[in-house]
């Protein structure tokens, strides 16, 4: 399960190294892309390594010849992880800071 993790871990680095040096070299992402494109990245990883994990058990199962299953076979924690990683490393604009209440002097 650790192998899996540090591949897909440099998948999404290099997804989102890609994404800087392509769609927003010229512009940082706004707020609204970034955190869309983070969502659809913890869609993916859901899925991904929910997959990787059923397959993973699966073929340990044929290897010992003893029927297992993972007892929740969604890798909600690792898809979490993944996408907050994949936002960390966007090149994203700042969240704009209000204006003072003009009473510093």
């Amino acid at each position: 399960m650790l192998v899996d993790w540090l591949i897909y871990g440099l998948l999404v680095f290099g997804a989102a190294k890609l994404l800087n040096v392509t769609a927003f070299k010229q512009k940082s992402a706004s707020r609204l892309a970034a955190w869309s494109l983070t969502i659809l990245m913890f869609i993916v990883s859901v899925v991904a390594l929910s997959v990787l994990k059923v397959l993973r058990y699966q073929a340990i199962s044929d290897s010992v010849g003893v029927p297992i299953s993972p007892q929740n076979p969604l890798d909600m924690g690792g898809a979490f992880v993944f996408a907050w990683l994949f936002f960390s490393f966007l090149n994203r604009q700042e969240k704009k800071q209000p204006p003072s209440a003009g009473g510093e002097q």
